[in-house]
């Protein structure tokens, strides 16, 4: 019983990770999106492709914004699928789906040199989307072979 509450520890803290990424100044988040974008063209450069940080960066952070955001679906998809205390399941899914990137480009908004992006919300709930719908795969999966299991000692 207690493990089913471990996961929305976990889900709760990565919210407040993702709102202190989102609590970061403008030029300190620009620092530290080049570096991981410098880091990756490195990593590239080693099979041959080149480019340049300026135009790459944009797209590492819109793909950070999805990445950081499915895996808070999928983390909320194993909680509100474990958790017996929340019905209906899918309505809490996706009012958190929705409140989470509106509070967070909420927060950018009140954060010195950050805006706030409608566009930033619509990825962002994508990727809380998409983590959701594997956390469900997964789900179906590990259900799957748990009724296998149980079947075939029957």
């Amino acid at each position: 019983m207690k493990r089913r509450y471990w996961i929305w520890l976990l889900t709760v803290v990565y919210i407040g990770v993702i709102f202190h990424f989102s609590s970061m100044k403008a030029v300190s988040s620009q620092t530290l999106s080049e570096g991981f974008s410098w880091r990756i063209l490195q990593k590239l450069s080693v099979f041959g492709l080149y480019g340049d940080v300026c135009r790459f960066d944009p797209w590492v952070r819109k793909a950070a914004h999805f990445a950081e955001f499915a895996l808070l679906g999928f983390l909320v998809g194993i909680a509100v699928r474990t958790a017996p205390f929340i019905k209906p399941r899918f309505l809490n899914f996706l009012i958190l789906m929705i409140c989470v990137p509106v509070a967070d480009e909420t927060i950018q908004k009140f954060t010195e040199g950050r805006a706030c992006m409608v566009s930033d919300m619509v990825l962002d709930a994508c990727g809380f989307l998409f983590g959701g719908f594997i956390a469900y795969i997964c789900i179906l999966i590990v259900l799957d072979l748990f009724f296998r299991k149980r079947s075939a000692v029957q």
